[in-house]
């Protein structure tokens, strides 16, 4: 009875709409039955076994609703003011109705948005197959970048000028990148005809997702309901046995963002994609190019896999600036194998006033364990704490006069391997403290007083160094046992679980990682004592922009050693660093170049005229830029931006190895 009454409220709320009789009709769905039971489940773990629990009440129910409208209108192009005017006691009441099972209002407003995106492509399609529809290059408007950050348009009318505005940004994009109108019309018939395919394949599971996560998400940004299909994913990524690019995808907004490349992945080999890019299409080979705006995430990481030695192509937006002008890049596909997340070792030969200095570097790209050989009795397994005890060792033979340990773009791993590797570098005492709902505090620790290296040590970080990095970079800081270089880490300090529900599993937040000193690691993540220029920009990548983050805290700290008076020198050698920076030529470059990616734009021109010369004048700078740098480097101008490679591949041209190598002679020179 209740499916029935759902269709009935929601074909009524669609007949009141201006748009309900434009193209095709979508049929209205609804949830199943056993939905019920599974919200009344989510509920009861976000209420009594998350790490923060929260109250289902009035400020809950807002949440939700808000979340709702995020997820299935994120760019706010579908519905209006006007639309919601009936939903709003959801804010006040949406919090009693999902106790209660019933999704009646979110359903109704999920098909509502269905309708609307269908009318959406529809009137693009219409626009397009009509070759009478021209748009005026001249006039002078504009469109805002990020429409999230606006408030929803009130009308319909509204609505379709802001629909002929996003065309026409369309038209303005193609014709930059020299392609003719006929070109663009064609190609953008493809996109709109087969958005149009995948509207009507939506299906019920799709709409439950939706709402479920909005349940979800509310808790924490790291806590999830994962429907079977999605179960079945999840074990796939973490069992890495299908092949794809090795990079670790998020939805922000319409858009999907790249969180952080895989160590030894093939995007990691080829160089390009970065954190915080932006993907806009997906191509096979020589195909044409998908456009994935607006697509759910599980279709477009499907989208990206692909056999082993096959070519995917990417439309990327650096840095996710939609002020950027997209750029294609070329992938491999291939398998993320352990060998190439291994650590490895090199040496790098500095000529300086204390005479010939070296300083190994030991790359550690994940906290890895290889858990099957463990299990079987191998007692050759791999792990990384194993595999840099060995490197360490052979560059103890060199006689090396420092290390770093780099463990940029490392997004984590195994809590155990952290806490291992911590211990080669420290006597005796406590890594890490683990919080849990309860109050419970855990206390790990290296028991074992052997001391693999005691000489000067630095740990090289990024904005992308997350989790299991941050454990370790924490407690050499805490320990005064290594100089943190590089920039403040990712800050994701809290370990989920996952359980098993009536149907699918939930992903919830059950503890909290906190350093010896009893800081958290959430949000903040580690500062380092020695700063880097970065090309990362952390107001796009980071734990702190999350939305329901939870927050900065401190535990009682634990007695720990110190070893060397760090804070001491740390300043002065930052000053020396700093004076460096200012004169590397890769690092003002970098510098440069995120100053000025984060130049703020209101809006994005739609005068023809004015954006090619805001995209000319960009390529400029960009070419000028480059080469600054090269001449700095003693290298011949080029004309061409793409003429001029980024060969940071070995730690002698790193310019971060190189400025972190330096730090240590910095500390050798005082030590004397």
């Amino acid at each position: 009875m209740r499916f029935f009454t759902c269709i009935a409220l929601t074909s009524a709320l669609l007949a009141s709409s201006t748009w309900a009789q434009q193209g095709p009709r979508i049929t209205p769905l609804a949830t199943a039955d056993n939905h019920a039971q599974v919200t009344k489940e989510l509920l009861q773990f976000i209420e009594n076994y998350h790490y923060q629990p929260r109250a289902i009440n009035d400020d809950f129910a807002a949440d939700v609703y808000a979340k709702f409208l995020d997820s299935i209108d994120p760019q706010r192009i579908y519905l209006t003011q006007a639309d919601l005017v009936d939903y709003q006691h959801l804010q006040t009441d949406l919090d009693d109705r999902l106790k209660a099972g019933d999704h009646t209002d979110l359903v109704a407003l999920f098909n509502l948005m269905q309708e609307r995106r269908l009318s959406y492509v529809q009137y693009y399609l219409d626009w397009l197959q009509d070759d009478s529809q021209q748009f005026d290059y001249e006039r002078q408007e504009s469109l805002p970048i990020y429409l999230d950050q606006h408030p929803r348009l009130t009308n319909d009318a509204q609505l379709q000028d802001r629909w002929r505005k996003l065309l026409k940004n369309q038209f303005i994009n193609g014709l930059l990148s020299d392609e003719n109108q006929a070109q663009i019309r064609e190609r953008l018939i493809k996109r709109y005809n087969n958005q149009r395919k995948r509207l009507v394949q939506v299906e019920v599971k799709d709409m439950y997702s939706t709402i479920a996560n909005s349940i979800t998400q509310v808790a924490g940004p790291h806590t999830a309901y994962l429907s079977p299909r999605n179960v079945e994913d999840f074990n796939i990524d973490m069992s890495l046995s299908l092949e794809g690019i090795g990079a670790v995808l998020q939805r922000d907004t319409d858009y999907t963002k790249i969180v952080r490349i895989v160590a030894g992945g093939p995007a990691d080999k080829a160089g390009e994609l970065q954190a915080a890019d932006y993907i806009m299409g997906v191509a096979q080979g020589d195909d044409d190019m998908v456009d994935i705006t607006g697509w759910r995430l599980d279709n477009v990481v499907n989208l990206i896999r692909g056999p082993k030695g096959s070519l995917v192509r990417l439309q990327i937006i650096p840095g996710g600036d939609l002020k950027e002008r997209p750029r294609i890049i070329k992938i491999i596909r291939d398998k993320v194998k352990l060998e190439d997340q291994a650590a490895t070792k090199e040496v790098i030969e500095l000529a300086t006033d204390l005479g010939q200095v070296q300083i190994g570097v030991v790359k550690i790209p994940s906290f890895y364990m290889d858990f099957d050989a463990y299990n079987k009795g191998d007692r050759d397994y791999r792990s990384t704490t194993r595999d840099v005890f060995n490197l360490v060792a052979e560059l103890r033979e060199l006689d090396v006069d420092g290390i770093v340990i780099d463990l940029r773009n490392n997004g984590g791993g195994s809590l155990v391997e952290a806490n291992q590797l911590t211990g080669l570098f420290i006597e005796k005492g406590p890594t890490v403290q683990v919080r849990y709902s309860n109050g419970k505090i855990e206390k790990h620790q290296d028991r074992n007083p052997m001391l693999i290296y005691a000489g000067p040590m630095a740990v090289l970080v990024n904005r992308v160094s997350a989790s299991a990095s941050e454990i370790f970079a924490g407690a050499m800081q805490d320990y005064q046992r290594a100089l943190i270089v590089g920039s403040q880490t990712y800050g994701k300090g809290t370990v989920q679980s996952l359980v098993n529900i009536s149907e699918g599993q939930i992903k919830y937040t059950q503890s909290k990682f906190y350093r010896v000193t009893g800081d958290s690691t959430q949000k903040r993540g580690v500062i380092p004592d020695i700063e880097l220029p970065s090309l990362i920009d952390h107001s796009r990548v980071g734990e702190s922009n999350l939305e329901y983050v939870l927050p900065w805290d401190q535990v009682a700290a634990q007695d720990h050693p110190r070893y060397i008076n760090l804070p001491q020198i740390a300043p002065f050698l930052n000053e020396q660093q700093q004076t460096r920076s200012a004169a590397d030529a890769d690092l003002v470059y970098a510098s440069k170049v995120l100053a000025y990616r984060q130049q703020e734009d209101e809006v994005l021109s739609l005068n023809l005229q004015v954006r090619k010369d805001r995209w000319q004048a960009e390529e400029h700078w960009y070419l000028q830029a480059i080469n600054e740098l090269r001449q700095a480097k003693g290298q011949a101008i080029v004309s061409d931006i793409d003429d001029h490679e980024f060969d940071y591949d070995s730690a002698d041209k790193d310019p971060y190895l190189q400025a972190s190598a330096q730090v240590l002679v910095d500390w050798l020179r005082l030590a004397q």
